[in-house]
């Protein structure tokens, strides 16, 4: 499980706490990387040249490498996801790194200019993450979610994720 998100007590958190609980009560073991706290330099370098992975990044491959079904969960603000995720799969997902026999699903969740914008163009903010990133390294089926705004896990809508996030989890879908 990836946590992409900058902030450690958000809604994302409650989608991912409520994923791993639907995986864990099929039997499913759980291994959880938060990119944010990981320290690495998130920029490629060199002219592009794959440089070794720090001593974090080389544990995160680790966990890739033996997970069967990979899930993200990230916020997208203003469009765009957080830089240091954008640095993550530059490193860990480098052109010619194959994690063929694995799906992921990918669970984004907008702000409030994003989810308007989405509305209106359908535009899915996690192209470049699906197709450039993981189908690129092999990794198929990847599933996308896309959130719309949530102001708090206490809500409707947000209840009605959760509950979604736990049979996604139960199906590992």
């Amino acid at each position: 499980m990836l946590h992409g998100d900058i902030e450690k007590t958000g809604i994302n958190h409650e989608f991912a706490k409520a994923y791993r609980q639907g995986a864990e009560k099929v039997g499913a073991t759980v291994k959880e990387i938060a990119i944010m706290d990981l320290k690495f330099l998130p920029n490629k370098q060199f002219n592009n040249q794959i440089t070794p992975l720090e001593p974090d990044l080389l544990d995160a491959a680790e966990k890739v490498k033996w997970a069967n079904h990979i899930v993200l969960f990230c916020t997208v603000n203003h469009d765009s996801i957080p830089a240091k995720l954008s640095g993550f799969f530059d490193r860990l997902f480098a052109p010619g790194q194959h994690y063929a026999g694995k799906s992921a699903r990918i669970v984004s969740v907008l702000d409030e200019a994003s989810w308007k914008e989405w509305q209106m163009n359908k535009t899915p903010t996690y192209h470049a993450i699906k197709r450039n990133v993981l189908e690129r390294c092999r990794i198929i089926p990847v599933r996308t979610c896309t959130i719309g705004y949530v102001h708090s896990p206490e809500n409707d809508y947000a209840k009605k994720w959760i509950a979604k996030m736990i049979a996604f989890g139960e199906k590992f879908m």
